[in-house]
């Protein structure tokens, strides 16, 4: 089952969410994302978190629509971006794409795009999308498409990441080793449409960059 997370970071490009959400897909709102989807007139199913980002107007508008609220206090040990995910997999999510989740808090940036390692492990498909940028994590293979010369870069986010093979892109590699913190990942780009990854040990975080 396929679910799209909608934080409340930086989205300016309205027809990317079209083109992510279908109707097959259940939409969450953690607290301030539902902004976003009310300027496209799109309703999400739920809003979750301590909705200290909505206004009241905001909140009457999508509870007269008959959307699902579910509260939490302010003072709690998660963030609302961590809640929506424990929603998702409490109704069988097998797929998780998040919108809104990079923007100006470089905290909840980077802590939003680690939540992607835990659902790896778990087996969830899971992408992180914003204006110029596909955020996945890999721990074993993964076959990814773009446009030729399209940038792909990849980052250690283990202390070594083993047996990392790079086919069908400019700059490949076969069974190399990487440490954390060496930047050699950065900035390839794609010779074929599909270029496909695998790793023997570790995690890389695989990001498809648009300048």
């Amino acid at each position: 089952m396929k679910f799209i997370v909608v934080s409340n970071g930086n989205i300016c490009d309205f027809s990317l969410i079209r083109k992510v959400i279908d109707k097959d897909a259940i939409i969450i709102c953690a607290d301030g994302g539902a902004r976003y989807l009310f300027k496209m007139n799109i309703l999400p199913h739920v809003i979750i978190g301590d909705l200290d980002s909505l206004d009241e107007e905001l909140k009457d508008f999508f509870k007269k629509k008959n959307v699902d609220f579910y509260k939490f206090p302010q003072k709690k040990d998660y963030t609302d971006t961590e809640l929506a995910i424990e929603y998702a997999l409490s109704k069988g999510a097998t797929e998780i794409i998040f919108l809104g989740a990079i923007g100006s808090r470089m905290d909840h940036t980077i802590a939003n795009i680690t939540l992607l390692l835990p659902l790896v492990k778990k087996g969830i498909k899971a992408k992180v999308i914003d204006d110029y940028n596909e955020i996945v994590i890999v721990n074993k293979d993964l076959k990814i498409k773009g446009e030729i010369g399209e940038i792909l870069s990849i980052i250690p986010i283990s202390e070594k990441v083993e047996g990392i093979t790079l086919k069908g892109l400019e700059y490949p590699l076969n069974d190399a080793t990487i440490s954390m913190g060496e930047t050699i990942g950065i900035s390839n780009r794609f010779i074929e449409t599909q270029a496909k990854i695998s790793i023997k040990k570790g995690n890389i975080l695989v990001i498809k960059a648009r300048d």
